[in-house]
């Protein structure tokens, strides 16, 4: 078998060049990329991942940190990132946090023992980042499904999706409309503000549960919310995710309120669940594929590019929300 050296010598270019081919680096002229894997193919070439890894002083590893794996909504974006990172020879290491900051900042320096070259997160709590703002400096981070000022970040527009969903209901004929979810998500804010500018009124009474209290979400939980809804007339609920939305719905149900008749539920996300429930789930959609793929070539591009110009230049990428209608709203 030959080795990186004799195929760079065969195809008469540096072995640098043969390693951006083999890494799929976008900075490599295509006439020499074809020529270089030609040679490869023929004759059956392997890259030495730990002789590379010595050479680069690379580990090819790129940590993730997830709130859960859970709600579908994160494998799916989990599985694109772990495509795109294997195109360019790269694997994952996986964490999750649970929701919990402290465990957020144990993954990240564990990750940072196992040497990751890179580091894509979905933070918990995005007033309290400073742990992140940390390894910034080092690491070539990028913030998934979120946005974050002076970062790198792929996200849906959550202010934009908010104003949708209001809008939505609000066309529909509803003006008493309850939230489950963060009082400082922008999913929350963009509605808000789209609920105040139509003239409705929103309050305390119309924020049913936090995120927190529905991932327990007790009978008692249950009798709290559905007696939350029938005095205060609520005729449609937003939620923050899928899971959440389901389990509402399903609540409503159990209580003999009709869905969408009497209580209309919209989620968000767009996951498999929404074509599981009785009716069928409205819900926001999010491109999972797009944004798990964008985030790993911005990492990537950093972690193969350490040019100051590289570092210094922020790529913020805001995706379009789309809201499928569906029975339930």
């Amino acid at each position: 078998m030959k080795t990186m050296k004799e195929i760079a010598k065969i195809a008469g270019v540096s072995q640098s060049t043969v390693s951006r081919v083999i890494n799929n680096n976008p900075n490599v002229d295509p006439e020499i990329r074809k020529k270089v894997l030609e040679y490869i193919k023929r004759y059956n070439y392997k890259p030495n991942r730990v002789a590379q890894s010595l050479v680069s002083n690379k580990s090819f590893l790129i940590g993730i940190i997830l709130p859960e794996i859970s709600n579908p909504y994160f494998p799916e974006i989990l599985e694109a990132i772990e495509e795109e990172a294997n195109r360019y020879k790269y694997n994952i290491v996986l964490s999750t946090t649970n929701g919990n900051l402290q465990r957020e900042k144990e993954q990240v320096e564990m990750l940072l023992s196992r040497r990751v070259d890179g580091l894509i997160i979905n933070p918990t709590d995005l007033s309290n980042v400073e742990h992140i703002e940390k390894i910034k400096k080092t690491l070539p981070v990028v913030i998934c499904a979120q946005d974050l000022k002076d970062f790198d970040f792929v996200s849906v527009d959550h202010y934009l999706a908010g104003k949708i969903v209001a809008k939505y209901l609000i066309n529909k004929g509803h003006i008493n409309i309850g939230y489950i979810g963060y009082w400082k998500d922008k999913k929350f804010t963009g509605f808000y503000k789209e609920i105040l500018y139509n003239g409705l009124k929103f309050d305390q009474r119309n924020h049913l549960m936090e995120p927190k209290q529905m991932h327990e979400f007790s009978e008692e939980d249950a009798n709290e919310v559905i007696k939350k809804i029938e005095n205060h007339k609520i005729s449609a609920i937003y939620t923050t995710n899928d899971i959440f939305a389901t389990r509402i719905l399903n609540n409503l149900q159990r209580h003999n309120i009709q869905v969408p008749k009497e209580v209309a539920v919209i989620g968000f996300d767009n996951t498999l669940l929404c074509n599981l429930t009785n009716p069928p789930l409205t819900s926001v959609a999010q491109p999972t594929m797009e944004i798990g793929s964008k985030c790993t070539d911005i990492l990537i591009k950093k972690i193969e590019d350490k040019s100051s110009e590289n570092e210094s230049k922020l790529e913020q990428i805001f995706l379009p929300p789309r809201l499928v209608i569906r029975e339930s709203a």
